[in-house]
């Protein structure tokens, strides 16, 4: 699952396509335009990197450094991490 949430304007949905296409990212989008995924997860800025698993369970919280999110990627999928 990729979470990208947008915080400021009123019509986020443009932004999201336009992100999604940069970077290549395919399949379900969850766009939280009240914040109140991001109130119950405790999310108190941005950027914020939420991981779920395919349960639904978060397995990383933070994980604002890219190497940070790619070793929580790799072990969630069991891969070893350089």
């Amino acid at each position: 699952m990729v979470l990208v949430d947008i915080y400021e304007g009123t019509d986020p949905q443009p932004e999201v396509e336009r992100f999604c296409e940069m970077w290549g990212i395919e399949g379900p989008i969850l766009v939280d335009e009240t914040a109140e995924y991001a109130h119950l997860l405790g999310v108190r800025g941005v950027p914020t990197n939420v991981l779920v698993d395919s349960d639904g369970t978060v397995r990383g919280f933070g994980l604002v450094r890219l190497d940070e999110l790619h070793a929580a990627v790799d072990e969630l999928l069991g891969r070893v991490s350089d």
